[in-house]
């Protein structure tokens, strides 16, 4: 069996036939379908006459009428004032004319207040890619998706309160992001969370984007989203398979305005804000925004409340001197998700709803986890006990009135830059971000305290462009010359250099308890024989005989469990329990990076960047309670070593026409392994700082009908290192192809589609064992061969097929609006199969789910009506995706994804 994909060059079709099992072929395939991307337009044997058309939103500057300080007469974007251009043969789409800050490559694409019918072609702005300057989408060797406020509206992202797993994957399949405990700080790309930036700054206080509170929405204007790790200028600590870099909101200088709103939805949904800000003088301007959420969730007993409070300062004091200032602050209570959705999936739960009851013998003191996590006996066998397959209501969850979370999160950043010429600039970026954070699971068992975690950042760069053949008088031709120039165009040199050197530094506090936390099959959420024993309130681990012989045990898993000082009751943690958490200290890093892009001819370019981040580690067990004994590799240990991570991209770009842009990237970097907050755990050896994060990816871009149509295709093959839970980092590689279209014919009409086909597999041949999970068969395999719940064992050393993700993915949004205001947005998501476990037995099967909005906007208000999920399909959701080192858990928590539901939100502007 095989899939057929075309890709059209000028006038001949190429068919290249891909395998379905990626795995079974070697592993360069993608790049050599990205090769053959990269270098098929050199063999077109017709040249189509290039457009002469401008872009949607393109009248006056990049994304709308009124460039960054600009205006609707003509505007100044990044190269200086220009007049309107505009086409004749269709409605352009236009905004009212706002001015940000000086700052203007922070706003990406241009700044909209999400009006529907606004620009959304990742075209009609500069990125704020990872190569320095910003740059358009077409000369950019990488897939990159620009998203505004129109797009984050039309996917109803900010109206969720937290990164969902699913709406910004209805504008971008490789987006379909995994609900990791519901304190996600960015999506998932393509099978693994990417990396977050904050206006151009890694944050490194997470691991696999999970943070330590639910993510705000409040201070965010738009984002860049890469597909591929991050290059030399922006760098990458930890391992990854793409970035965000969100911008923030700007200063508004052109006059005041605000906005308040208000979204009320099903299963407690309120959520409400305000948002202002205007000028002071004509050198300083400001803006505010607040974001308050009450939700309960379609989840029982889950909720989550927040209050979040922006800031933005922009100032001009000199012709050539900007500075803009910006500061959030977030206060949050919420009961954390990990491994405590619905327990026991099985087929027969997925498919019919049917759920596998029984309740341990002993409950609820004598319920254990056994296997290599614990070396503890094991629960009895499932078999013994087993009662009937019962219905469930789906939103049921491993929930205990125990449990709670609460945290806090400060963030200061100033970006300063001078103008030295027309040829020369300085940027310097500090960023401050904090966040502290405690939160209990003892249905898992898991705890966290975080009392004040930070991270420091600071980059400078050197921003310069160098035209030697400029003032190069004119001269006739030869032949040659005239040949080539047909196929590259004349020759530049055009040089494009952006180099400096950023430093980091960052300090952890943190004490974690999870070692143990695979007690979720134990519980059973229905029993018909005896309702009273699936009280919530039994649901906890303190209470077991397993676990309180863990208590000031060193040898118990990890260490042992000790209560954490300063937290309350009940609270433990495990003194090595590696890239779980546990963790105190700090490390100090600096980087030179030199990126280059460099335009040899008009059509033919190269990219290269190069980085060295040297890093400086000192970690070690945090502070125990009075009396614990300090037993080096039993309850405590140290790391105190230097590590240097090289990082190197070189992309050729070929643009015969200005319509089609083809590109081949090579990105090789070595990057660090991460406890559960950053950082490095006490365990870590000297490799867990020197992991392969690779990519090879070749494309292809086109911008085509009058530049309405923008079609991009790319196939890729990336090496990266699992984190995985309890075990060291391993090797996997995820191979793939995909397809983007972003369609706005005029001010009426927009479209996305996509798809994407990617295989994951997991390389364990390096060590001794295969992967294991907290639970490694499903429920209904305990059943039939008289196995234990909550007991785990390593499969054997080799090559496995990753779990947790759908090998295809294919999203559409299509919005229209009409004169009046009046309009309507419908969205299709559809998705292969997803295994939960290597043995592969149990699997969510293809699924797919419709969204409609409902919409009406006048200059003055607004109003969106959202139904969710429109056919009411019970599709369901891994807990962890891909690459996440919760995959583990994929066998004892299944997310069920919401059922039909409603949300409206109401806006009004003054």
């Amino acid at each position: 069996m095989s899939d057929t994909v075309s890709f059209s060059f000028a006038d001949r079709a190429l068919f290249v036939h891909l395998p379905r099992r990626f795995d079974r072929i070697p592993s360069p395939l993608c790049a050599i379908l990205g090769a053959i991307l990269f270098f098929g337009p050199f063999f077109t044997t017709e040249t189509l006459r290039a457009s002469s058309s401008q872009a949607i939103g393109q009248d006056g500057g990049p994304g709308s009428p009124a460039t960054a300080g600009g205006s609707e007469e003509g505007g100044a974007g990044e190269d200086g004032p220009h007049p309107p251009k505009t086409d004749p043969q269709s409605t352009p789409v236009t905004l009212p004319a706002v001015q940000v800050s000086a700052t203007s490559e922070w706003t990406s694409p241009e700044l909209t207040s999400g009006e529907p019918n606004a620009p959304i072609l990742p075209t009609s702005a500069p990125v704020i890619s990872t190569y320095g300057f910003p740059t358009d989408v077409m000369d950019t060797p990488r897939q990159i998706t620009p998203v505004n406020q129109t797009l984050l509206k039309a996917a109803g992202t900010l109206y969720q309160g937290y990164i969902d797993p699913i709406s910004l994957s209805s504008i971008l399949p490789t987006a379909y992001t995994q609900l990791n405990g519901g304190v996600n700080d960015s999506i998932t790309i393509r099978g693994r969370q990417a990396l977050p930036y904050i206006n151009g700054i890694e944050v490194t206080l997470q691991n696999n984007a999970q943070a330590m509170v639910p993510w705000s929405w409040n201070m965010v204007e738009s984002m860049d989203i890469q597909e591929g790790p991050a290059n030399a200028v922006f760098g990458a600590t930890q391992a990854s398979t793409g970035s965000v870099n969100y911008i923030t909101k700007q200063p508004y200088f052109d006059k005041f305005r605000g906005r308040v709103w208000d979204t009320t939805g099903m299963y407690q949904q309120e959520l409400w804000g305000a948002d202002a800000g205007g000028p002071i003088n004509d050198k300083l301007a400001w803006r505010f925004s607040y974001m308050g959420q009450d939700q309960g969730s379609y989840y029982q007993y889950m909720y989550n409340r927040q209050q979040n409070f922006y800031f933005a300062l922009g100032a001009k004091p000199y012709e050539n001197y900007t500075l803009d200032l910006y500061a959030d602050y977030g206060m949050y209570d919420f009961y954390p998700q990990f491994a405590d959705m619905m327990n026991r999936p099985t087929n027969a739960l997925i498919r019919n709803g049917l759920y596998s009851t029984g309740t341990v013998p002993g409950f609820p003191t004598a319920v254990a986890q056994g296997g290599p996590y614990t070396g503890s006996p094991q629960n009895p066998a499932y078999s013994t006990y087993a009662g009937p397959l019962v219905g469930i209501n789906r939103r049921a969850t491993l929930w205990s009135p125990y449990g709670s979370g609460e945290g806090n999160t400060g963030l200061a950043q100033l970006i300063q830059r001078v103008t030295v010429s027309d040829n020369l600039s300085v940027v310097n970026n500090t960023m401050f971000w904090y966040s502290a954070a405690t939160y209990l699971e003892p249905q898992v068992y898991m705890a966290q305290y975080a009392p004040g975690d930070y991270e420091i950042d600071n980059r400078t760069e050197v921003r310069w462009t160098y035209d030697p053949l400029a003032d190069r008088p004119d001269r006739a031709e030869t032949r040659e010359e005239r040949g080539l120039d047909s196929v590259f165009g004349r020759l530049l040199l055009h040089s494009t250099v952006d180099t400096g050197v950023e430093w980091h530094y960052q300090y952890n506090d943190d004490y974690m308890g999870q070692a143990v936390m695979s007690y979720s099959n134990a519980w059973s959420l229905a029993n018909p024989m005896a309702p009273g024993l699936t009280n919530p309130a039994l649901f906890y681990v303190p209470a077991t005989s397993q676990f309180r012989s863990y208590i000031n045990n060193p040898h118990g898993p990890n260490g042992g469990e000790w209560h954490i000082p300063g937290a309350p009751n009940n609270y433990y943690y495990e003194p090595l329990n590696g890239a779980g958490g546990t963790t105190y200290g700090d490390y100090w890093a600096i980087a030179p990076f030199y990126q280059h892009n460099l335009d040899i001819t008009e059509k033919f370019s190269v990219n290269f960047g190069a980085r060295a981040t040297a890093y400086f580690w000192n970690y070690s067990t945090p502070p125990g309670p009075a009396g614990m004994p300090q037993i080096p590799n039993l309850t405590y240990a140290s790391v105190d070593q230097a590590s240097i991570n090289p990082l190197i991209e070189v992309s050729p770009i070929y643009k015969p026409f200005p319509w089609l842009t083809t590109y081949f990237t090579y990105n090789w970097a070595y990057v660090t392994n991460a406890a559960a907050f950053g950082g490095a755990a006490p365990t870590f050896d000297a490799a867990s700082f020197r992991l392969l994060n690779q990519l090879i990816e070749g494309g292809i871009k086109f911008n085509l009908w009058n530049e309405k149509l923008f079609v991009t295709a790319a196939g890729f093959s990336q090496n990266q290192a699992l984190n995985n839970l309890g075990v060291p980092a391993t090797l996997a590689q995820i191979n793939g192809y995909e397809i983007n279209i972003a369609c706005q014919p005029d001010r009426h009409w927009w479209a996305r589609l996509g798809y994407i086909f990617m295989h994951g597999i997991e390389n364990w041949s390096a060590l001794p064992h295969g992967p294991s999970m907290v639970q490694n068969y499903s429920t209904s395999m305990a059943l039939q061969q008289a196995l234990a719940l909550d007991t785990s064992s390593v499969f054997p050393s080799g090559i496995y097929n990753m779990i947790g993700f759908p090998d295809q993915y294919a999203s559409g949004t299509i919005t229209y609006t009409s004169d009046s205001g009046l309009g309507v947005t419908f969205q299709g998501i559809a998705m292969s199969r997803q295994y939960l476990d290597y043995f592969y037995n149990t699997f969510i099967p293809s699924q797919y789910l419709f969204n409609v909005q409902i919409f009406y906007t006048q200059p003055r208000w607004e109003a969106r009506f959202y139904i969710y999920n429109l056919s009411n399909q019970n599709y369901w959701l891994p807990f962890g995706v891909g690459s996440s080192g919760s995959r583990t858990f994929d066998e004892t928590s299944i997310v069920a994804g919401w059922p039909f539901w409603v949300e409206g939100t109401v806006i009004w502007k003054f």
